[in-house]
This record gives structure tokens, C-alpha cells and sequence, in this order.
């Protein structure tokens, strides 16, 4: 049944209203309890009507106050009646995972309850992974676990899409949470409690232990200096950021999201509030995402050479802003200022952009007006060692540093915005100090003469 069965709904208090010639009802109706098969008495919140009475004297409720007041009841009766029997109410018959995906997806977004970027990955792998194993237009009840399990083993047969796997086995929890507590479904109903993400074989993760290293995901000083060398002979500005990520462990996002408003020159502070919201929840009108985390949303002390690359990066918006007809200034620092696409003249650069550049082939192509199209140096081919480079080395290197410089960890997790128990930053941390307790044993023997 779509609705309980509830008795007239009469008048149960009148009172004055602060509105002049009107009047403040309350209603109340009843249904059979459930569990106790006794008389259920519900009371509405107070209406405001019009002071209008009948012949005999009774306050007189239009046609149209009695319907709204009738389904407003109803709504109200049903959703008692569920609270109490956990009894799903609700028509199943067209109830599909797209349908309650779209909802579970726009109460995240009315709630902004995570960043932009975490919604843009969770609609990429809605479109891309779950509805190629579970279409569109499934009914919700008839999704088994074993449905749910093989469209993770198919992910994950051997380990690369393991990261990939685990999303969405979270994605599809917290819907089916979302489903529970909207009655869709019974707790019960609720296929996620026997899915699983398998572990790797024994094999499989030794070699994976052999082939992960620690030190690939940061840089020493004399690689970091080779890789800005390489990056300011191609672009000034790039490198200008790089460096700044470098000086403030900022995640890239971060570093394209700052305004100027955010920065106290006369302090050294900058208030990290925003990211560079990415496509996937990214205004038009100004681009601002909220951070990853609450851990993220952070004020940090920046050293004077970074305060001096903002300068640097301002006093060239400013020439802009004097002299190029198509730049919007509206605050941003790290800025688009491309002659080939003056529309996004003053709009913060994209992280993908230096991503690009990084690591895309030197070859150009024609695009289809006939423009050389500019690419990427590939610059993992042009240095002395071998490591891949990304935005992201950068931020791991500032924790690299500050663990030789022996700052305490809980200090440098604070200062980047990670919770404690990041695996990543820890494991640089570990392998950093290990490296420097090593030398105790050959210091220890100069003790003694």
C-alpha cells in the first residue's frame, strides 16, 4: 500500500494570529498503531487561515486549505507509520538505481557534503563502470550481492583497479544507506553487507612490496632543482607555482585556488578556505570549490620565498590587468593568460593544464582551425633519474623536507591539511627518519677518541 488508512481530520486548537484577520489551527487525525492495534493520534503544525465562520458559528476552511491540509496529514501519517513498523510504504514497482542514484547524488550536492571533485569521480564511475554491469533502469529490490561482487572482481582481478573497486564498493554503500533511510528499502534488503573488495594473493603483494618505492613518490633537493630548471626554460609560471606547492605543501588545487583576499602579505599568512573546483562542480561565474576536508580547511605561515612568488605572480596580473582588454580580474592569482583562448583570460588555471604540460608528448598537432597545438615537454624523459612527475610529487616533497628538518609529524600533517593516519605522508615520514637514524651507529663511534 502507497498510504495508511487515517480517520477525519478534525480541528483540534484555534488560537490568534499575528496576522490581522486570520487565525492561527492546529488538526489532528488518527491511525491504527501497528505493533499495539490501538488508536495512533497525530497533531499538524499550526496553519494560518482566514477568519471566515459559517452559519453556526465554525471557523470555515476552504476546499482547497482541506486538500493541502489532507495530503500534508497523510504524508505525515505514513511517515509515523514507517518509523514505527519499519513497513516500506513506497511503491517498489518503479523504484530503479538510477532514480535513487539521482537523488542520493542531489542531496549531496544541496548539502555540499564533499568537494566537487569527489562528486565529478562519483558520476564518472556511475556512467562508467556500475550501470555497465547494472543497467539503468533496475529495480533497486532486485539487485543481488552476487551482481554487486562480480562488478568488483571484474574490476579487480589482479590489483591496478583495486583503488577504482574500493570507490565504488563506498559509492554503493552509502546509497543503499541513503535507500534505507528514505524506506526505500529494508535494512535487510540492504545488499552491501556481503560485498567485498578481495585481498591480494601473497605473491601478487610481494611483488608489489618489490616494486613499490617509497622514494619515488618525492624528491631530493638536487632532483627537485633539476626538475624547476627544466620547467622555468619552458614556462615561467608553471614553475612559479611548482615551487610555491613545494614551499607550502599545498595539494595543486589548492595553490590555483587561492584569491588574493586570501593572503595577509603583512602577517605571512594564507587562509585556505577554497579549491580550483574542477569541471565537475565548477561555477562558471568563479570557479571556487570547498577544500577536500575539514583537516584542509586551514591558515598557514608562508616562508618569504613564497610570499615573494605571489608578488612576482601579481605584479604580472597587474600588467594584464592594465593593458589586456580580455582580462577579468576577479581576484585569482595563479591565472590564465593565454592569447589563444582569451575567453578564460583571469579565470585560476586548472590542475590538468600543468599535469598536461608535464608529462605530454613534445609533438604538436594541427588543431582544426590550423593551429599548432601546444603539448607537454615529457619531461620524465629529460631528467637524470626516474621518477614520474606530477602536481602531487610536489606536496610530498615539502613533507620529505620538513622530515629532515625533524618537524614533528602531527605538525606537518596540521600544516598540509592531512588527518592523522594518512598512509602516504607517513610512509615518507618513516622512510625519512629511518634514513637519518641509520647515521646514529657511525656518529654514536665518534664519541670516544
Amino acid at each position: 500500500m502507497d498510504n495508511i488508512k487515517i480517520s477525519n481530520i478534525t480541528i483540534k486548537s484555534i488560537k490568534d494570529s499575528p496576522k490581522k484577520g486570520s487565525k492561527e489551527v492546529k488538526f489532528r487525525s488518527s491511525f491504527k498503531n501497528p505493533l499495539t492495534n490501538k488508536r495512533r493520534e497525530f497533531l499538524s503544525e499550526w496553519y494560518t487561515v482566514n477568519e471566515n465562520y459559517d452559519d453556526k458559528g465554525n471557523l470555515k476552511i476552504s476546499s482547497q486549505f482541506q486538500s493541502i491540509i489532507k495530503r500534508d496529514m497523510q504524508n505525515w501519517a505514513n511517515k509515523l507509520y514507517q518509523d514505527i513498523s519499519k513497513v516500506q510504504l513506497i511503491s517498489e514497482d518503479n523504484l530503479t538505481i538510477q532514480k535513487v542514484w539521482n537523488e542520493w547524488h542531489d542531496d549531496r550536492v544541496a548539502k555540499k557534503k564533499v568537494a566537487p571533485k569527489t562528486l565529478a569521480g562519483e558520476v564518472g564511475r556511475f556512467n562508467n563502470h556500475i550501470t555497465r554491469f547494472i543497467p539503468r533502469d533496475s529495480l533497486l529490490k532486485n539487485i543481488r550481492s552476487e551482481l554487486i561482487q562480480s562488478l568488483l572482481d571484474d574490476l579487480y582481478p589482479v590489483g591496478n583497479h583495486k583503488r577504482i573497486a574500493q570507490s565504488i564498493k563506498s559509492d554503493l554503500s552509502s546509497l543503499y544507506t541513503f535507500a534505507v533511510k528514505k524506506n526505500y528499502i529494508l535494512p535487510e534488503q540492504n545488499p552491501m553487507s556481503y560485498v567485498t573488495v578481495e585481498e591480494k594473493g601473497l605473491s601478487e603483494q610481494l611483488e608489489q612490496l618489490e616494486n613499490s618505492n617509497i622514494e619515488n613518490h618525492y624528491l631530493e633537493k638536487d632532483e627537485l632543482n633539476e626538475v624547476l630548471t627544466i620547467v622555468r626554460k619552458y614556462n615561467q609560471q608553471y614553475a612559479r607555482i611548482l615551487e610555491f606547492q613545494v614551499l607550502t605543501g599545498m595539494r595543486i588545487g589548492e595553490v590555483l585556488g587561492l584569491k588574493i583576499s586570501a593572503i595577509s602579505f603583512d602577517t605571512g599568512l594564507a587562509t585556505i578556505r577554497r579549491t580550483r573546483a574542477t569541471h565537475g562542480g565548477a561555477s562558471k561565474d568563479n570557479y571556487e570549490g570547498d577544500v577536500k576536508n575539514k583537516q584542509s580547511y586551514r591558515t598557514i605561515k608562508l616562508s618569504s620565498k613564497a610570499l615573494l612568488l605571489l608578488q612576482e605572480e601579481l605584479e604580472i596580473n597587474q600588467h594584464h590587468i592594465i593593458g589586456n582588454p580580455d582580462y577579468k580580474d576577479k581576484g585569482w592569482i595563479f591565472t590564465s593568460k593565454s592569447s589563444n583562448k582569451s575567453d578564460y583570460n583571469g579565470t585560476p588555471l586548472h590542475y590538468s593544464v600543468i599535469n598536461n604540460f608535464l608529462n605530454s608528448s613534445e609533438t604538436g598537432k594541427i588543431t582544426k582551425t590550423g593551429h599548432l597545438k601546444k603539448v607537454g615537454i615529457n619531461i620524465d624523459n629529460r631528467l637524470s633519474f626516474n621518477k614520474h612527475i606530477s602536481t602531487h610529487i610536489f606536496r610530498h616533497t615539502f613533507v620529505s623536507h620538513m622530515a629532515e628538518k625533524g618537524v614533528p609529524l602531527l605538525a606537518v600533517q596540521r600544516y598540509i591539511g592531512h588527518k592523522s593516519g594518512s598512509k602516504i605522508t607517513e610512509e615518507i615520514y618513516t622512510h625519512i627518519t629511518k634514513k637519518m637514524s641509520d647515521n646514529i651507529t657511525e656518529s654514536i663511534d665518534t664519541l670516544i677518541d
